[in-house]
């Protein structure tokens, strides 16, 4: 591969790691809560979920410290420890800087026994306070996973069928968190009303594209203009061997029951790809733009992609925020959906193009890698019936490990939803 080529595959990284850096969740929460200080009257309690989870609740103790009563912080469990006993947690070394924040984790994104025991915690929190009391919510993607309380008749089991079978489906996240919402004790508004009289702030890092608070992790403290009709339909549509949970979908929050609920969303994925874009202008003098946010099948994606590479003149880069939907097999391999649109395109790129396909959160499905970052000359080095293979059994993680195309970034305490840069070489 060309010096240039390897230059600009090296500037995207760069672009996307600077990007992620630019949105700290512990800074925005920081900032957002000290112009905020009107709000904090009785006592404070926290809750925190979502994969940036850690990174806001620091946030808001460097802010509201002092002034905090406790409450908890819910993230997810490194792999290694997915498998224990859940109900024996091994000694956290984030768990000290947390105080009074009790920290807690759970499965991705199916949810096991300790979702269930974080949902119930955050209820008994929230349903302690008073009318003078704040419920301070920060919520960021992941938490329906992380936050879960299924309904009267419906087992853990029941979710966690019916969750991978709209995740497996290729089911958008709109749709996803649409059940979820009317399906949950928690969800959908119900941890805020579990608080009230209290008020309830809660301040957002959306990993939904185009997705309003209700979206984001479905809604657990938000008022959600959704019916139950909706989710019935979403259900029979994308799930209906799970028809038979439908009796027990109840409706959630309304805005009209909602006046003591504030929200905010304080970063999204327009705002990850219009700091990538700058950095990427900034760092590797690119002519950069962030475009609107996408969604769709992987396989219409790929195709936009490469229309969009043998568009670009020298020097031009786009970055678009992206969710992607691809239905999965039963049996497949090791990959994700950046990694597998990222080789799906690679043979098909102009000479001169490099793609980069990450997931913001740093955790592409089961890859191990963020993503991949791909030229054109990579496909030298591996055979065509190899891509072929490996992408008809979803398994591209080992297609870029010998490529030398992984995005290797560890979890980044993000979840802005994945990101796509398509970039010519000056």
């Amino acid at each position: 591969m060309s010096a240039a080529l390897d230059a600009l595959r090296a500037a995207l990284v760069s672009a996307f790691r600077a990007g992620l850096a630019e949105l700290d969740p512990a800074g925005l929460v920081e900032r957002a809560l000290d112009a905020e200080a009107g709000a904090r009257r009785g006592r404070v309690v926290v809750i925190a979920a979502g994969k940036a989870a850690i990174g806001m609740a620091r946030g808001a103790l460097r802010s509201w410290g002092d002034g905090i009563a406790g409450g908890l912080a819910v993230t997810v469990a490194a792999p290694a420890t997915s498998a224990r006993d859940p109900h024996v947690a091994p000694a956290d070394p984030e768990e000290a800087a947390l105080r009074p924040l009790r920290l807690m984790r759970a499965a991705h994104p199916i949810p096991d026994a300790r979702s269930v025991d974080a949902a119930e915690a955050a209820l008994a929190s929230a349903a302690a306070l008073g009318p003078d009391d704040l419920l301070l919510a920060l919520i960021s993607g992941g938490a329906s996973a992380l936050l879960a309380a299924p309904p009267e008749g419906v087992s853990l089991a029941d979710k966690q069928a019916l969750v991978a079978a709209l995740l497996e489906g290729g089911a958008p996240i709109q749709e996803v968190n649409l059940v979820r919402r009317h399906l949950s004790r928690i969800k959908g508004g119900r941890l805020a009303a579990a608080a009230a009289p209290a008020r309830v702030l809660t301040l957002l890092m959306s990993d939904v594209v185009g997705g309003l608070p209700h979206d984001i992790s479905s809604g657990p403290t938000v008022p959600d203009p959704t019916r139950v009709e909706d989710a019935l339909a979403a259900l029979h549509r994308r799930a209906p061997r799970l028809a038979r949970l439908a009796p027990a979908l109840s409706e959630s929050l309304k805005p009209a029951d909602a006046r003591l609920v504030e929200a905010r969303v304080l970063a999204d994925p327009d705002k990850l790809a219009e700091r990538v874009a700058a950095a990427l202008a900034d760092g590797a003098g690119l002519r950069a733009v962030a475009a609107p946010a996408e969604d769709g099948d992987a396989r219409a994606i790929v195709e936009r992609r490469l229309a969009l590479a043998r568009a670009l003149a020298p020097g031009e880069a786009v970055v678009i925020p992206c969710e992607p939907t691809l239905a999965l097999p039963a049996r497949r391999g090791a990959g994700g959906r950046a990694g597998w649109i990222a080789l799906a395109a690679l043979r098909d790129l102009p000479p001169d193009v490099a793609v980069l396909c990450a997931a913001s959160d740093g955790v592409d499905g089961s890859s191990g890698a963020a993503g991949a970052v791909v030229a054109r000359p990579a496909a030298a080095a591996i055979d065509d019936r190899a891509i072929d293979a490996a992408l008809a059994h979803f398994d591209d993680a080992a297609a870029h490990r010998a490529l030398g195309t992984r995005v290797e970034t560890g979890p980044t305490g993000h979840n802005l939803t994945d990101l796509h840069i398509v970039a010519r070489a000056r």
